[in-house]
């Protein structure tokens, strides 16, 4: 088997890197990997447990299988929802229209 000549995947020619770039760019890359998977995680956890919620509600508004829970539970649920997706809200809107200084 040949050995073929390593080219770098990008047209643009390579550039050297002095330590301390190649450091702060590979932490870089690690600190977006870190916030994709967090991110990831808790879009997910958080489209459960608002399936969840809804799913609750559902199935007490129409009392299926003898489902019946207390109104002020109901109450502090749809409030606690409605907290959720506010907090959510600002977190993101946050993130994306953050200043830079």
């Amino acid at each position: 088997m040949t050995d073929a000549p390593s080219r770098p995947l990008s047209k643009e020619p390579a550039q050297r890197l002095t330590p301390k770039e190649y450091i702060e760019h590979e932490e870089a890359m690690s600190n977006i990997a870190l916030r994709e998977r967090a991110a990831s995680f808790l879009s997910k956890a958080y489209a459960g447990l608002l399936a969840s919620t809804v799913l609750i509600i559902f199935r007490q508004g129409f009392h299926l299988w003898g489902f019946q829970l207390d109104a002020k539970f109901l109450n502090w649920l749809g409030a606690a929802t409605i907290g959720e997706v506010a907090g959510l809200a600002a977190l993101v809107y946050g993130a994306l229209f953050k200043k830079s200084s």
